[in-house]
Formats: structure tokens, C-alpha cells, sequence
């Protein structure tokens, strides 16, 4: 099979209906593609990003024509990319890989800072409120019109998990394998309570003119302790704070504070706080009715985890898989050790080269 560069492409949507009920109107959905769909069109495998990804899966990227969508160095290589091309887990020699950025995102599919089409002027607080399903069957347009005829397998990690595990819920017969990483089925009680905090910070924003960005910063802050492991935290941390001379000067003391606050930094300059916060929220209303597995049996599920994740701690895919396999459903399980928490998914693809590859 000939593999083709990576495809970078946006899809209109004329209409879409939302779980709520509302109707968007003028729906771009930015997607990327690598390889090729082959002959009998199945080799598709769709990929769902993590919360503040995007579909610049793999390969290098220059910034994006629009300039006012968000980007900073941190996209310029793809955020999957020693996981997706030619000889890697997801190998383009053979596949035919599928990323589409949310629908409610902010990096060209439509969202919050996009411009409403019956209006014209931008949603903003407008903007409907979306779930997890709306994401998954926009998506399923977008494998539609490729001419997806069923799909080989979906994969995610973190967040992105959830949304593969219910797309194949939604579309069992659409979907041969399921891989779910770093993930669950439902939202924990740690997570609510993050998401909440981080959606308190975001509203108080709302009545800030000079320092909106900072809240942003500060939610991202919240969440980022539970990405990466604090050992590994405390080994980025540089030895001294360049902060000492801002507003929190006299309270910033140690590298760890310091590394935080560069990590909020970096963070509002690659994304905005509309789409934030509308993925969130998606996030804190996902339920999956567990009766719904029961549509699943029969199918193949790959569930890895990891030792030091603290955002989707392994014993919620012990439940998982508990609930799986009382629905007939066949698990592989891998419990994968790794140093550096929820993020081993983008920092190290050598522990989850084997599990994948042997299961695609």
C-alpha cells in the first residue's frame, strides 16, 4: 500500500443536531488523515485527542493561516507522532489514521469563538452547551464522508478514551477494535471535583477585563498536577523562580511553584478559555448508562494503564474492565510502570509499542 503525507482538511457541516436540541448551522470540522483508506475501505482507525489536543496528530506543522486561532511551539510537532506513521504502532503503511479536532474546540472546528452563521458574530457565551456524543457523531460525519465503511479500530487516551468507549457504543457495528488508554467509562469523583474548580476560576474570568488570561492559566494549573507525576514535576523544575519580581513574587519560593506557573504561561498562549471551559463541561456531564456495554459484546478491547497515573488512576480500569467482562466483552489488560504519570501517553510511546501493535 503507498502511504500518503499527512492530509490536513476542514469539512463543513450544513446542519448538525445536538443532544440538546439545538441546531449549529455551518459546521467546520478540522480533521487530519495519514496513509491511505485502502480498496475495501476498513483499515480506518479514528483517533480522539486529549482535552486541550488537537488533530495535528503527527508529523511538523507551521502555524495556522488563521492567526487568530491559538499556537505556540508545542504544536509544531504532533502530539502522537512516535505513535502514528510508517512502522510505527499506528502504521500508516497499513492503516488509514483519522484525528478530528472537537467540535467545541480551537483549532478550526467550530466552537465558542467561531463566528455564528445566522448571526454573524461570534457564539461566545451563546455557544450551546455540548456532550461527549455530539464530539463522537460529528466525527462519525467526518469518517462518513471519506468514505469510511467501518472502522478497524477507535483509540484514545484520557478523555479521549471515554469518547472511543462510547463512539463504539454508539456505532457497534461500525467498529471492529477499541483501544482505551489511561482512561474509564465513567467520571470520578477527583475529576468532578477538579472540573468544578477549574469551571469556578473560568466564571469569576468573566468579570475580569485585565487578567482573564491568568484565570485560564490558573485553571490549567489545577488540572496539570494530575497529568505528570510530581517526581517527575520535581525533577523539570529549574533550579531557581523568574517569577520573583511579578505580583507573586513574594510568595513563589521554589522551583515547583516556578514550573507551575511556566506551565499556565505556556498553556494560554495554545489554547482559550471558551473552548476550555465548554470541554469541561462536556466532561462533567459524560455518563455512559453501564446497561449500554452490553452492545459492545462480543468485541475486543485493548485497556492499558499506567502505574503513576493520579487523573485516571488504574484501579478505574480495573472497574472497567470488570464491567466489560461481565458483558462478554474480551479485555486485554496491560498495567504499564512509568515515572511520569497521566502524560506517559505523550512522553513515553516505547512502553506502549508492544501491547498496541501485537492488538491492532
Amino acid at each position: 500500500m503507498t502511504v500518503q503525507n499527512k492530509n490536513i482538511q476542514n469539512y463543513l457541516v450544513p446542519k448538525l443536531e445536538l443532544v440538546c436540541g439545538d441546531v449549529l448551522e455551518g459546521v467546520e470540522l478540522a480533521y487530519t488523515t495519514y496513509g491511505k483508506l485502502s480498496d475495501s475501505k476498513d483499515n480506518a482507525i479514528l483517533v480522539f485527542h486529549a482535552l486541550t489536543g488537537s488533530h495535528l496528530l503527527s508529523g511538523k506543522y507551521e502555524r495556522f493561516d488563521d492567526k487568530n486561532l491559538p499556537w505556540n511551539e508545542e504544536l509544531e510537532i504532533g502530539w502522537w507522532d512516535e505513535f502514528v506513521g510508517s512502522g510505527k504502532m499506528f502504521d500508516t503503511d497499513k492503516y488509514f489514521v483519522i484525528c478530528v479536532n472537537y467540535l467545541g474546540g480551537c483549532y478550526g472546528s467550530t466552537g465558542p469563538n467561531s463566528i455564528d452563521k445566522i448571526t454573524n458574530n461570534i457564539y461566545g457565551d451563546s455557544f450551546p452547551q455540548i456532550t461527549f456524543k455530539d464530539i463522537e457523531n460529528s466525527q462519525k460525519l467526518v469518517c462518513d464522508m471519506l468514505g469510511v465503511k467501518s472502522l478497524h479500530a477507535v483509540a484514545g487516551a484520557s478523555i479521549g478514551g471515554l469518547m472511543a468507549l462510547e463512539f463504539a457504543i454508539n456505532y457497534p457495528e461500525y467498529v471492529d477494535k477499541i483501544i482505551s488508554i489511561s482512561s474509564s467509562h465513567k467520571v470520578s469523583t477527583i475529576q468532578l471535583l477538579h472540573n468544578l474548580e477549574q469551571a469556578y476560576i473560568l466564571d469569576l474570568a468573566k468579570d475580569s477585563n485585565s487578567r482573564q488570561e491568568e484565570y485560564l492559566s490558573l485553571a490549567r494549573m489545577v488540572a496539570h498536577k494530575t497529568y505528570i507525576s510530581l517526581d517527575l514535576l520535581a525533577k523539570r523544575a529549574k533550579a531557581e523562580s523568574k517569577y520573583m519580581d511579578n505580583e507573586m513574587g513574594y510568595f513563589l519560593k521554589t522551583p515547583q511553584e516556578s514550573y507551575m506557573m511556566h506551565q499556565g504561561e505556556k498553556f494560554i498562549e495554545r489554547f482559550n478559555t471558551e473552548s476550555y471551559r465548554t470541554i469541561i463541561n462536556a466532561w462533567q456531564n459524560f455518563k455512559i448508562d453501564e446497561k449500554d456495554i452490553k452492545k459492545l459484546n462480543g468485541k475486543e478491547v485493548l485497556v492499558l494503564s499506567v502505574d503513576s497515573d493520579v487523573c485516571f488512576y488504574p484501579e478505574e480500569q480495573i472497574e472497567l474492565i470488570d464491567i466489560l467482562e461481565l458483558n462478554d466483552v474480551c479485555v486485554n489488560y496491560f498495567l504499564l510502570h512509568s515515572d511520569k504519570g497521566h502524560d506517559a501517553f505523550l512522553l513515553e510511546p516505547d512502553i506502549f509499542f508492544e501491547p498496541i501493535s501485537s492488538y491492532l
